[in-house]
């Protein structure tokens, strides 16, 4: 099967989002797909996936003119598309979610219990035979890697010939992300193309057979991957060196940082015990471990401190009773979550009401009565200050490619609420974001600490963590343990870290 994609032109009000991109699919490769922030590579993908008609252009599968008018279209056809953000649903069995919307039920409309288990085992084994997945747990008790290959059984129980797999690696460890990569390495022999999104580079050399790159809605080249190596992509993706920002020295960061912003002494969550951790204004504190080492839950804690015990808290010099996520707002204390469309945006709301959903207030002119124009202003100065790519700030949410969509997940906190966090706490702050917006993320991270702000950041992305942090702690068995300064910095003494050894550079005592 070959779908070629001729001169699309995607045009949205004031922005022309594809400019004459023509590529071909083919069912019996991996193909990667690669952009920075903005390039159109979701555009492209809903186009084929059938979630958008475009403005121009033309589509043949094997010579024959082709038409989708919707997602269901363009699945009779073969093609079916794997978002970013996941469509399971949590409470429902993996069985459950396999079959949504084809379950075999008897007549009166009673589900077939015993036979909808029975066919979507069948299902998996068919198309994954090495996996072993319990389908009759709810999904939102099972490890991401298994969500994921569900939600690729659930794509190719019809007669799926292309599969669209945007992202499908950004939020796993990195074991599970090598168990997809083999399940994904099997589907062209079996004569299921993928068309795989991805802004881990090594991932996309590692598993395409050819790569198109784009750019500003336009395609750049279409060449096999191996004729193409990492910094030629970078190179075509930004029209710059792909160099990593530099950080800042470790004497430049400590003379800049300020009071202490963040103070917490015997902090216990269930089995998670910080005997003392301090953040400075100015500065950025980076936390690792392996998966359950308690980097992730520390973090979150921080924010949401259901079931915490503690002998103290204070948010620049002032106590604070650990509380509800209001409170530690209120206190001064921000969160951007991982996981952006499950825990912080609303795809269905405008880019504007995801902004105002914080401090709706900011929008108001008198009890009650918003103002447009007011909403409308703020929306605009942060946008233009996280460099958001979209047409408008009435356009949809879900429109976004994923690096648009975590600018908004960190513009709300900015949205009417200048200098009012003193603490800002990031997880996973550039999960399922490309290069480009990757560097801009960054960028407005250090403007935060700059302005006075204490920033922590919990991140599996070690090289991210090098790139940000002044001084790092790693968890290890939900303990912390000696951090590691700046000048001590490197992938072999964190891996020591999280593994438990304590490297040569690290110092003894959590607190700054």
């Amino acid at each position: 099967m070959e779908i070629h994609l001729a001169d699309i032109v995607m045009q949205f009000p004031g922005t022309r989002a594809l400019d004459g991109v023509d590529v071909v699919f083919r069912s019996d490769e991996v193909h990667g797909l690669i952009g920075e922030n903005g390039a159109g590579k979701s555009t492209l993908v809903s186009i084929l996936g059938g979630s958008l008609q475009p403005s121009g252009g033309s589509i043949s599968i094997d010579g024959r003119t082709a038409r989708f008018g919707s997602p269901q279209d363009a699945l009779s056809q073969g093609i079916a598309h794997v978002s970013q953000e996941g469509s399971l649903v949590p409470g429902l069995t993996g069985a459950e979610n396999i079959l949504l919307g084809v379950e075999p039920r008897r007549i009166g409309g009673m589900i077939r219990a015993s036979a909808l288990k029975a066919q979507a085992a069948a299902l998996l084994a068919k198309w994954f035979p090495q996996v072993a997945i319990d389908l009759g747990c709810p999904v939102a008790e099972l490890p991401m890697a298994d969500r994921k290959v569900i939600e690729i059984v659930r794509a190719l129980r019809g007669t799926a010939r292309i599969v669209i797999l945007d992202e499908p690696t950004a939020t796993l460890p990195a074991r599970e992300k090598e168990q997809l990569w083999a399940i994904i390495r099997t589907l062209p022999a079996r004569g299921v193309g993928v068309v795989l999104i991805s802004h881990f580079l090594s991932e996309i050399k590692a598993l395409s057979h050819r790569i198109t790159v784009l750019r500003d809605g336009r395609r750049i080249c279409t060449e096999s991957a191996d004729a193409l190596d990492e910094q030629m992509l970078v190179d075509m993706m930004l029209r710059r060196s792909g160099s990593a920002p530099q950080r800042k020295s470790e004497e430049a960061a400590r003379a800049s940082r300020g009071e202490i912003v963040l103070d917490i002494r015997d902090w216990q969550v269930g089995r998670l015990h910080v005997p003392h951790f301090t953040l400075h204004a100015g500065e950025i504190v980076g936390l690792i471990g392996l998966t359950g080492a308690g980097h992730f839950g520390f973090a979150r804690s921080l924010h949401s401190p259901s079931g915490v015990r503690c002998a103290g808290l204070a948010v620049a010099g002032r106590p604070v009773k650990p509380g509800p996520p209001a409170r530690m707002q209120a206190a001064g204390i921000a969160l951007v979550p991982d996981h952006r469309m499950e825990y912080a945006l609303i795809g269905e709301w405008t880019l504007r009401e995801n902004l105002a959903m914080v401090h709706p207030g900011h929008g108001a002119i008198a009890a009650g009565i918003l103002s447009p124009g007011r909403e409308e202003a703020e929306s605009r100065r942060i946008m233009r200050l996280l460099n958001v790519k979209a047409h408008s700030s009435g356009q949809l949410l879900r429109t976004l490619s994923g690096g648009n969509k975590q600018k908004i997940s960190i513009g709300k906190w900015l949205y009417g609420a200048e200098g009012r966090y003193r603490v800002m706490i990031f997880i996973e702050p550039t999960e399922g974001v490309d290069i480009g917006a990757k560097a801009e993320i960054y960028a407005e991270m250090r403007r935060l600490a700059a302005s006075g702000v204490g920033i922590v950041i919990a991140s599996s992305d070690l090289l991210e963590i090098e790139a940000l942090a002044h001084r790092v702690i790693p968890f290890h068995h939900l303990r912390p343990g000696p951090e590691i300064p700046g000048t001590g910095f490197s992938e072999s003494a964190f891996i020591a870290a999280i593994s438990g050894a304590v490297p040569e550079t690290a110092k003894s005592g959590i607190p700054a």
